[in-house]
């Protein structure tokens, strides 16, 4: 019994490797075109996240780069970006027709609130239907704006008083205006030469109070900050900051998660309070 198994299986085996002689020669299939995305800025990624400044100049833009490989010689690559709160139609915010199956593009955009961005690729110019589509980036948003006052202390106790001026879309002043303002101080007292800068700033020092914001015109919002804190004969280094927390899930703007903002203590060198 046991040589007939082999015997079988040694035909079986045989029958299969004549059958695989007799098959035709496999045809190539070309490869479906691909297209790689990016969103850079010229801020320093928070998180992994890539944001802008609303009216902030060159840092209120952001650059989408890519590539597109295995395309035609004059198919079109189409940018398109949705808006937060993400619901109507995606917008087309540039084009660029292919000369090479392979090729870079770069689009420059300029968000005013969250914006998710994608590249898809067309026939030609007139077509509808895309060939292939990138993944989505996205592109957040901080609000912008200035501080103003702040003057040379007086002794033994100085008083400082800070004006914020924030700049952000119509759209999201009212829930901003809601937020609390949290207030940072941090000091450090020297004898006759300036001392080194605070190591940490602390939520509520140097007897900080805020104002409730205030609506100064459509898309801005102001608040003062006051602090006072003794400093005597000393020398001195004082330095402030301040955060609302972010709420990208409810008015576009700032960034997803928590960015410390509210804590007891913060660093004085921490890049983005949110």
């Amino acid at each position: 019994m046991s040589k007939l198994r082999r015997g079988v299986s040694f035909a079986a085996l045989a029958a299969g490797a004549l059958a695989a002689g007799l098959l035709p020669a496999s045809v190539a299939i070309a490869a479906a075109p691909t297209i790689t995305i990016s969103a850079t800025s010229a801020i320093k990624p928070v998180t992994g996240d890539v944001f802008v400044v609303f009216q902030g100049g060159s840092i209120a833009k952001a650059a989408i780069r890519g590539a597109v490989t295995g395309a035609a010689k004059g198919e079109v690559a189409r940018l398109y970006a949705q808006q937060f709160p993400f619901k109507a139609a995606p917008a087309r915010v540039g084009s660029v027709t292919l000369g090479a199956a392979t090729q870079s593009y770069s689009f420059t955009v300029t968000p005013t609130l969250a914006t998710h961005y994608w590249v898809e690729l067309f026939a030609n110019a007139a077509a509808t239907k895309p060939i292939a589509t990138s993944v989505t980036r996205v592109v957040y948003v901080s609000s912008g704006g200035g501080v103003k006052g702040g003057a040379t202390c007086g002794r033994p106790v100085c008083h400082e008083q800070l004006v914020i001026d924030l700049l952000m879309p119509a759209s999201a002043v009212t829930y901003e205006m809601s937020k609390h303002l949290y207030p940072y101080f941090g000091l450090t007292l020297g004898t006759k030469n300036v001392p080194p800068p605070p190591k940490v700033l602390n939520l509520g020092g140097g007897k900080a109070s805020v104002t409730k914001w205030k609506r100064i015109s459509a898309g801005a919002l102001e608040a003062k900050i006051s602090y006072s804190f003794t400093i005597g004969n000393h020398s001195y280094y004082w330095l402030w900051a301040a955060c609302t927390k972010d709420s990208v899930t409810k008015d576009g703007l700032g960034l997803p998660g928590s960015h410390s903002c509210g804590v007891k203590q913060v660093s004085p060198n921490v890049a983005y309070l949110g």
